[in-house]
């Protein structure tokens, strides 16, 4: 019964369950090529891969265990292709996270693309170095400890956080002023923050941009712009967990300065800074997917016998209690 209501599973026109069945069995074989090999094949018998986004990540990470990261590389092009609207850069993100431990597979976009030094942004790890160097110059604020020791003991790690490592202000005030970035004519400045508490009615945050097109400049000519988050618009933010927040300024430069100032009592986190293209009339908020737990779930971790997808929809309690080795499971599929 067991078996035939998996093989019903996957016979069925559910391209979700699908994938994360698919997913779950990459975990379960992340070491054994002969088994990836086997997921690719059944992968790319999909006619319609190429609309699920999910799908495409789970075969760029089979891709990525068997080393092919050429493959890896042009579906990784294609979740960005599909995601180039603004709203949906953010998705695109998300994916990255999925990868981010995989670091000969940053070494070779990296040296396919460009080997620049950024050792003077901090900037040391091919990870960092590819986010920054990407379309979307994704800065990590983590990056400002290696340009500034004194910044270590206000950086915590975060496994929720793009780069697993974040800067926090400790109801402390605090003032970042981060190096010249080359952001290729942003239209807007994105910063990744998480407002945990606001203590004190007085409290601030200032963001400060300055701009200009030049490599070669004095301090006087650049652009200079400030956004202030007061009390009443930082209660907003509050408790709202990690968010995109996107300055209502509009920055035509193709190098930008940003600074960020925290004033009073505030428990607030930062991640990362990142250009924007989109225009919008006011600042905007963007909520971060939760593509690990809600879509493509860490099975092994936590539960390594029992698929997630099959609870309530497919067995009972009962059944599941009786399950097989999941693994006898998937082989007989």
């Amino acid at each position: 019964m067991v078996f035939k209501k998996c093989k019903e599973l996957l016979d069925f026109n559910d391209t979700l369950a699908k994938t994360q069945l698919f997913h779950l069995e990459y975990l379960l074989n992340k070491n054994n090529s002969t088994e990836l090999n086997n997921i690719l094949i059944r992968i790319n018998q999909i006619s319609n891969i190429k609309d699920s986004e999910l799908l495409i990540l789970v075969r760029c990470k089979v891709y990525v265990e068997l080393k092919m990261y050429h493959e890896a590389m042009l579906d990784l092009n294609l979740l960005y292709d599909k995601n180039l609207y603004y709203s949906r850069i953010i998705l695109y993100i998300s994916y990255t996270y999925l990868l981010r431990e995989i670091t000969d597979f940053w070494l070779y976009l990296n040296v396919n693309n460009n080997n620049n030094d950024l050792s003077k942004l901090g900037i040391v790890n091919e990870f960092s170095k590819y986010m920054y160097e990407s379309k979307i110059r994704v800065y990590f604020i983590s990056n400002m400890v290696n340009l500034n020791s004194k910044l270590h003991q206000l950086q915590e790690n975060d496994i929720n956080s793009l780069s697993e490592k974040i800067i926090s202000s400790k109801n402390e005030e605090l003032y970042l002023n981060l190096p010249m970035l080359y952001f290729n004519y942003s239209y807007r400045v994105i910063w990744k923050i998480s407002v945990k508490e606001v203590l004190n009615k007085d409290s601030f945050i200032k963001f400060i941009i300055k701009s200009t097109n030049s490599e070669q400049y004095k301090d006087f000519e650049l652009k200079h712009y400030e956004h202030v988050l007061k009390y009443e618009d930082m209660l907003k933010l509050e408790g709202l967990g990690w968010i995109e927040y996107q300055l209502s300024e509009n920055v035509y430069y193709k190098y930008v300065q940003l600074s960020i100032k925290i004033n009073g009592s505030i428990n607030m986190q930062i991640d990362y800074v990142r250009n924007g293209y989109k225009l919008y009339n006011d600042e905007k908020i963007t909520y971060f997917p939760n593509i690990v737990g809600d879509i493509l779930p860490n099975f092994h971790e936590w539960c390594p016998n029992v698929p997630e997808t099959f609870k309530d929809k497919y067995f009972s309690r009962k059944e599941m209690e009786n399950l097989l080795e999941l693994k006898d499971i998937i082989n007989y599929l």
